[in-house]
C-alpha cells in the first residue's frame, strides 16, 4: 500500500481510535501493508486471563 492509500484509508475512521498492527502472517522481518479495517478487540493483561476492557480499533494488516 502507497502513502496516499494509507492516509486515504485512514481518512474513514476517527482522530481518537487506537491504530493495532495485525499478527504477521509471513516469516520475512518485513511485509507490505494490504489493508486497514476496524475490529472490536478483547483487551487482558494475560492470553488467558479475564477481559479489563473492550474497544473498536483500526487493524493495519497484511492481508
Amino acid at each position: 500500500m502507497i502513502v496516499r492509500k494509507l492516509i486515504e484509508k485512514l481518512q474513514e475512521y476517527p482522530s481518537h481510535m487506537e491504530v493495532f498492527l495485525a499478527e504477521r502472517k509471513s516469516d520475512f522481518a518485513y511485509g507490505l501493508l494490504n489493508s486497514v479495517h476496524s475490529r472490536e478487540i478483547p483487551f487482558m493483561e494475560d492470553p488467558d486471563g479475564p477481559e479489563l476492557n473492550r474497544d473498536t480499533v483500526i487493524i493495519l494488516d497484511e492481508e
